[in-house]
């Protein structure tokens, strides 16, 4: 007896449809996949970056106001209530100054301080949250911190433009002269319009700092960003930032213990923070884009008389962002309004043709997640994460060597490369990365391969570096840790 297969019901696709699936200048979804939330970035109908969300909402970023339950000595740390009943851990191995509200920091913590801390770790099992003295804010160009004077540069930045912002912040006083620390003047003088000082002046307004704000030391990290924005610009993003960290410590006194001073960030503003700034693809037209000098897009920049950020650049050249959970569409209209972002916010409700079907999200996250992926020549790689490190080995596969074996295997390796770049970003690997090309006797071509590889990781966001070639041919990377790889988000959260 035949089993009776229902028909399949023909979808027409509407012309509004046919350009959602164009994903040439790149496009931010916010959808569901196998009952998981999840953002994923396509461009050139290709899956470059993704994140899902867990259920329960992150608090890392959040500020309290705790109180020190205990000290542990044997470890060097100790644990603060943050909220009733609730206890964290703090170590105090590189803990820098603390601010402290109920009395003067004399160099050591004891049970009953009230203390200003930040969540670093959610709580995990039976695993505690993780919090932190060292207080901070940060924008796409700076990073506020509390508790060490210190100020750095990103390591991304040339010693040239290091140098230049390193006059300009000192002849404005942000930076003490001769020394890589900040001013902390330029706190105390902090006027009720820090965001937008007039001709780069600051303006007293003791209402706004008052004379007993006891203030603890501060550091600064100026970002990679930095370089690309316009003097005026730079102020006024050190100010917008410096502002409320003021703001947040001179409330902090007159709030009680337990209190939340800054809630946790939405978790889809790590998205905005990572997805559309990595930009790894390779084609001629992007090619010639990224061929362009930080120096170069600099000068137009301020020519044009202010910077603007890289994100605003790329989405008023097309970006999108679609969603098709009701829930999302405010907070991500809200989030780009307040960024001055002009994207639009699109939300796709059609039940004939859902937005995972309308760009392939299943299959490419499922690409995603697997062990193998295919190379365009027929070759692929095996991506293998453990316990100490991520393996990536890269094979012929399917390709077909010509008269030069030696030549096949270059291109195979130069491609490659390509797609480690990509899916270093792709499944958020970090830690250390080993890489097994396939073997090369050409001393030049492992040179072409190692600089090749250099050039590609440099347009990732996240700090990468590749370290060397070993005797026996495998290509050492580092990549930071910013937040779990791929796969394992993706276990954690659909295990809740």
């Amino acid at each position: 007896m035949s089993r009776k297969i229902p028909p399949k019901l023909s979808v027409s696709i509407t012309e509004e449809e046919q350009q959602l699936r164009r994903t040439d200048k790149g496009r931010l979804l916010f959808t569901v996949y196998k009952k998981c939330r999840c953002a994923l970035y396509i461009q050139d109908n290709r899956l470059m970056a993704a994140s899902f969300f867990p259920d329960r909402p992150s608090r890392i970023g959040a500020v309290y106001i705790g109180k020190i339950k205990s000290m542990v000595k044997n470890i060097n740390a100790c644990f603060v209530e943050i909220a009733d009943g609730e206890i964290c851990f703090l170590s105090l191995k590189s803990m820098l100054v603390p601010y402290l509200l109920n009395r003067t920091y004399n160099g050591r913590l004891i049970a009953g301080d009230e203390i200003l801390v930040q969540v670093i770790k959610d709580s995990q099992g039976l695993k505690k949250a993780c919090v932190t003295t060292q207080v901070s804010l940060y924008n796409d160009y700076f990073v506020l911190s509390v508790g060490s004077e210190r100020a750095s540069f990103s390591t991304k930045l040339n010693s040239e433009r290091k140098k230049e912002l390193k006059r300009f912040l000192t002849e404005k006083k942000v930076l003490k002269d001769g020394a890589s620390e900040l001013d902390m003047n330029i706190f105390r003088s902090l006027g009720g319009r820090g965001a937008e000082p007039e001709n780069g002046d600051l303006q007293e307004n003791r209402n706004f700092m008052p004379n007993d704000l006891r203030l603890p030391p501060m550091g600064c990290v100026i970002r990679t960003k930095a370089g690309e924005e316009s003097e005026s610009g730079l102020l006024r993003q050190f100010f917008s930032l410096a502002e409320p960290l003021i703001r947040l410590l001179h409330t902090a006194r007159f709030r009680n213990c337990f209190s939340c001073l800054k809630e946790a960030p939405e978790e889809f503003e790590a998205v905005f923070e990572q997805f559309p700034l990595m930009g790894i693809t390779y084609n001629d037209t992007l090619r010639q884009q990224d061929s362009m000098s930080e120096e170069t897009m600099s000068e137009k920049a301020m020519s044009k008389g202010t910077a603007e950020s890289p994100m605003k650049q790329m989405v008023e050249g097309g970006w999108e962002i679609v969603t098709d959970q009701v829930s999302m569409q405010e907070p991500l209209e809200r989030y780009c309004r307040e960024h001055e972002l002009d994207v639009v916010v699109r939300l796709y409700q059609d039940k004939a043709l859902p937005l995972s079907v309308l760009y392939s999200v299943e299959s490419k996250l499922e690409t995603a997640l697997a062990s193998r992926v295919w190379l365009k020549s027929g070759g692929y790689l095996i991506i293998e994460p453990t316990e100490a490190l991520t393996v990536i080995d890269v094979n012929t596969g399917k390709y077909e060597a010509g008269k030069d074996p030696q030549e096949t295997y270059r291109r195979i390796n130069l491609e490659a490369a390509e797609e480690v770049a990509i899916q270093l970003v792709l499944r958020n690997l970090s830690g250390i990365i080993i890489v097994d090309f396939i073997n090369m006797q050409s001393a030049s071509y492992n040179r072409e391969l190692l600089n090749h590889l250099k050039a590609l990781v440099q347009k990732d966001k996240v700090q990468t570096h590749v370290v060397d070639m070993t005797p026996l041919g495998l290509v050492e990377i580092t990549r930071k840790k910013i937040s779990k790889p791929l796969r394992e988000q993706f276990r954690s959260v659909h295990a809740e």
